[in-house]
C-alpha cells in the first residue's frame, strides 16, 4: 500500500485506489483553505481569550464537555459547514450527482489526563465498518492546526483486509443512534457502545501528518486509532465521509474480513447535488429491513421510522396513521421520506 499525493487519475480509479487500501493526500484546494479558516475562526471565538490549542490548561473536563456539547451540534448542522464540505468534494473532482456525504464532525483530542470520553472520545483501534459504515465509505480527515506524530492518527496497514479479534458483534447502529443522545454526559467514563480491536498490538503502525489545508482520504475499512496525545496541545480536526452511489449499488468497495455489527449508517448520507437520500427500497434490498422501532438516523427533526407513504409501510405491519404500539403518529416529510413525529 502507498501514500499517494494529488494523484492525477480519473475519479473512478482514485476510488479503486482507496478501496484497495492506499492512502491519498489532496492539497492545493481553495475550498480546503476556506474550511480550515472557517473552523479556526469558530474555535477562536468559542474559547476566547484562550488559545484553542492550550484551552485544556484553563477549562476543566466537565466544563469542557458542556462547551463542546453545545458547540459541536451547532457546527455540524450549520449550513456553512455543509456548504464547505460540498465545495471540497466538488473541487476534488467527485461527481455531485453520484456522491453522497455525511455531516462534518469536529474532533478534539486533548492531552492525556484531560477529557477523552463522550464528545472528546479518544478512539482505540477500530474500523469505521465496525460502526456499520458501508464498504464504499471514503473518509476525509483534515487537521485545523498543525499535527504531530504524538497527537494525530495511527494506521495498521497490514490488517486492512485481514481479520482481527474485535467487539463489533455488540454494536447495532440503530441502538447507537438512541445512545448518542447522552454522549455529552460522558465526562469520566464512556456511555456509548464503541466497538474496537481486542488486545491489538500492531507489528508496525503508520502516522500520516497532512498540513492544515490538506486532507487525508482513506477507506472506512482501515484499522486506525487516535494517537494518545502526548503533545501538550489540543488537537482539532474535522472529518466527513462520502459514498459513491453507483459503487454502492454495484457492490464495489473495500474487502470486509471481520465486520459483525448490525444496522447500517447509509441513511446518514445525502446527495452533494440536492441533499436527497438513498432510496429506502434500495437500502432495504442491500442491507435488510430495520426493526419497526429503530432510530434510523440520529438527530434532526423526528427521524425514526418509515411512515405510510413509504413503499415499505404495509410490510412493517403498521396501521394507517399510526406507528408501532406506543409510538407517535406517522407523517410524511416534504421529500416523501416518512418519519415518526
Amino acid at each position: 500500500m502507498n501514500i499517494v499525493v494529488d494523484p492525477a487519475v480519473p475519479n473512478h480509479e482514485l476510488r479503486q485506489l482507496l478501496y484497495a487500501g492506499h492512502l491519498v493526500i489532496v492539497t492545493r484546494l481553495q475550498a480546503l483553505q476556506d474550511f480550515v479558516e472557517y473552523t479556526r475562526d469558530e474555535l477562536t471565538e468559542l474559547f476566547a481569550p484562550h488559545d484553542p490549542e492550550h484551552v485544556h490548561e484553563h477549562v476543566e473536563p466537565a466544563e469542557m464537555a458542556k462547551v463542546l456539547g453545545t458547540w459541536k451540534p451547532r457546527y455540524i448542522h450549520s449550513e456553512k459547514s455543509k456548504q464547505l464540505v460540498r465545495a471540497v468534494i466538488e473541487e476534488a473532482g467527485f461527481s455531485p450527482q453520484e456522491t453522497h456525504y455525511d455531516l462534518p464532525k469536529p474532533r478534539t483530542s486533548f492531552p492525556l489526563g484531560h477529557l477523552n470520553t463522550g464528545v472528546a472520545f479518544a478512539f482505540p483501534w477500530h474500523r469505521d465498518t465496525w460502526y456499520s459504515a458501508p464498504a464504499q465509505q471514503i473518509n476525509w480527515w483534515l487537521p485545523i492546526f498543525p499535527v504531530r506524530d504524538d497527537n494525530a492518527m495511527n494506521f495498521d496497514l497490514a490488517k486492512f483486509d485481514r481479520a482481527v479479534p474485535n467487539t463489533s458483534d455488540g454494536f447495532d447502529y440503530y441502538q447507537n443512534n438512541a445512545g448518542r443522545l447522552t454522549t455529552a454526559t460522558g465526562v469520566t467514563r464512556e456511555v456509548q457502545s464503541r466497538p474496537g480491536a481486542v488486545g491489538h498490538l500492531p507489528d508496525q503502525d503508520l502516522v500520516v501528518l497532512p498540513a492544515p489545508g490538506e486532507v487525508l482520504l482513506f477507506s472506512g475499512n482501515h484499522l486506525h486509532r487516535s494517537t494518545p496525545n502526548l503533545s501538550g496541545r489540543t488537537r482539532f480536526s474535522v472529518d466527513f465521509r462520502i459514498v459513491n452511489a453507483p459503487d454502492l449499488l454495484a457492490g464495489r468497495g473495500a474487502p470486509l474480513a471481520d465486520v459483525h455489527c448490525t444496522g447500517t449508517a447509509i441513511r446518514d448520507f445525502v446527495s452533494v447535488a440536492d441533499e436527497s437520500r438513498f432510496d429506502e427500497d434500495q437500502i432495504v434490498e442491500l442491507f435488510g429491513a430495520p426493526p419497526p422501532d429503530a432510530m434510523l438516523v440520529f438527530g434532526g427533526p423526528s427521524l425514526t421510522r418509515p411512515g405510510r407513504c413509504c413503499p415499505r409501510y404495509r410490510d412493517l405491519g403498521v396501521r394507517r396513521g399510526r406507528g408501532a404500539r406506543g409510538s407517535p403518529p406517522l407523517r410524511c416529510a416534504p421529500d416523501r421520506r416518512c418519519w415518526a413525529g
